[in-house]
């Protein structure tokens, strides 16, 4: 069993403003098996599942529309057209990262755009990708936010830590909380899970079940997430 306390804070503020749906119809199979992961890897789906992956990949291309910045950068090349904006990589950023693949962005916040606020906001990344001291990370797929934050729905991979994940999520949330139910987060390469549970955006809690060949409970309170696989004493544990 191990302990430590890892921290839910910032995801569960960010469900609270940004939950989402589409039926709940994963297609990923529940193939994986929790026992023969690490625990890295067990904690890195489980971060997926809570959606971090999504909102990682839409902060990193709205990191681009900097308005307090006065620094001259061709990197990535920036093409506005309306409400659409496309971002290309394949050059080396000011800072020195280099930058690969392409994202379109539909009705974003940024770049002094009239968004239409009825209008859903759509994300397409196509490796899309940020090298960085050898370091590369990566998102390829598509994520739609629904007018008034109230659905995400995303099917994404994300590359990073070394582990490339599937996130197939349909978010749905009203004032109090988020359902999550149908949807599935995948490490390719090894297998996925079927993901179901609630968040509580009051109090910020959440219950979740990633259900594979066996099954991994996933418990958030405050800072903490806590994990154990059904049937077992293997545990991620808060610190007391």
């Amino acid at each position: 069993m191990t302990r430590a306390s890892l921290s839910c804070a910032c995801i569960l503020v960010a469900l609270a403003a940004a939950c989402g749906g589409g039926g709940g119809h994963t297609d990923i199979e529940p193939t994986i098996r929790f026992a023969d992961l690490s625990d890295v890897e067990i904690s890195r789906l489980v971060s997926a599942a809570t959606g971090a992956d999504a909102f990682q990949a839409q902060g990193q291309v709205l990191s681009f529309d900097d308005p307090f910045s006065e620094a001259e950068t061709d990197c990535p090349n920036v093409v506005i057209d309306d409400r659409t904006v496309t971002l290309t990589g394949g050059c080396t950023m000011i800072d020195g990262p280099v930058l690969e693949g392409s994202a379109t962005l539909v009705n974003p916040f940024g770049w002094d755009i009239e968004i239409d606020l009825g209008d859903d906001q759509f994300y397409t990344f196509d490796q899309f990708a940020i090298v960085n001291s050898g370091f590369r990370t990566s998102f390829d797929g598509t994520l739609r936010i629904a007018f008034g934050y109230e659905q995400l729905e995303a099917d994404l991979v994300a590359d990073m830590f070394g582990m490339a994940v599937r996130s197939d999520l349909y978010f749905e949330c009203n004032a109090s909380g988020c359902d999550i139910d149908g949807s599935g987060v995948e490490l390719i390469g090894v297998g996925g899970a079927k993901v179901s549970g609630q968040f509580d955006t009051t109090d910020r809690t959440g219950e979740f079940t990633m259900r594979g060949e066996d099954t991994l409970t996933v418990d958030m309170t405050g800072t903490c997430v806590a994990w154990q696989i059904e049937g077992t004493d293997r545990a991620m544990v808060c610190a007391p």
